[in-house]
């Protein structure tokens, strides 16, 4: 008798993900100085649309955008946090499931803080042929010219699935 298991740890990888990214997220807004109370407001959203798009594999980044509403849009971003998705990241792991959050509490040191009245907004680059999910629009993604772009590594990965973190300054004049 031979007995033979298969478990689909993409789905255990894919919800442990989604879950990481938006702890990342609520750490990101809290050291940033930011009021958490948007994030709160759009928890549910920013986990049914993550938790789809890994599973399905359409997610290519998720990005938080800081902005300056007092300043014209176009001209009004202050920062930005991109974790960006790799589906091959360890493909003969073991499955393990690990989260760095000391790769996030460093990287926001580094980030610095922002004015408080500022405001964020999260925008998830998905590939063609993503599932809809409710609560979820069209949009593009502000201008990052005159910044530049700082990465990080690995903050988050399970199985495959890993979410390297990057994050924008302003380029100094």
């Amino acid at each position: 008798m031979s007995t033979a298991v298969r478990v689909n740890t993409h789905a255990h990888a894919a919800t442990h993900v989604a879950t990481g990214l938006i702890s990342s997220l609520r750490k990101i807004v809290k050291a940033s100085g930011l009021d958490p109370s948007r994030l709160t407001g759009q928890w549910s959203v920013l986990e049914s649309g993550i938790a789809a798009w890994l599973e399905s594999q359409h997610l290519r980044a998720l990005v938080m955008e800081i902005h300056d509403p007092r300043r014209a849009y176009g001209d009004d971003l202050v920062g930005r946090f991109d974790f960006t998705i790799d589906y091959g990241y360890y493909p003969n792991g073991d499955g393990e499931l690990w989260l760095d959050p000391d790769t996030v509490f460093y990287t926001v040191l580094k980030a610095g803080s922002f004015p408080s009245q500022c405001d964020y907004r999260f925008v998830a680059d998905t590939a063609p042929g993503h599932p809809d999910v409710p609560g979820w629009s069209t949009t593009s993604l502000r201008s990052t010219a005159g910044f530049t772009r700082h990465d990080v590594g690995t903050a988050i990965g399970g199985g495959s699935l890993g979410a390297g973190l990057s994050y924008y300054t302003r380029t100094a004049s």
